[in-house]
């Protein structure tokens, strides 16, 4: 299962969970917080790949990065949607 898989299993399994507003909040700002540590050692990796290995696993490597960013951006919204849910529970 790719990292991103992994990440977004995750973030549906609180998303569809019973817990207060605040605490899912925080737990995507914790999947976030994975997502880009991931992205970032991959990134760091990919720096050390020899020529030959950046033509066998370059182009794959530079996709799940793209991935890993795409879904970073897709949390940080979904966590903010929920910041704003949790204000309107508090109104009323």
């Amino acid at each position: 299962m790719s990292f991103v898989s992994q990440i977004m299993r995750k973030a549906s399994i609180v998303e569809r969970s019973d817990s207060p507003v605040d605490e899912k909040v925080d737990r995507f700002k914790e999947l976030v917080d994975e997502a880009g540590t991931i992205r970032d050692r991959m990134e760091a990796s990919f720096t050390r790949l020899s020529a030959n290995e950046m033509e066998t696993l370059g182009p794959g490597r530079r996709k799940e990065i793209a991935q890993l960013t795409e879904t970073i951006l897709k949390l940080k919204t979904k966590r903010t949607e929920m910041i704003g849910d949790l204000g309107k529970e508090t109104i009323h």
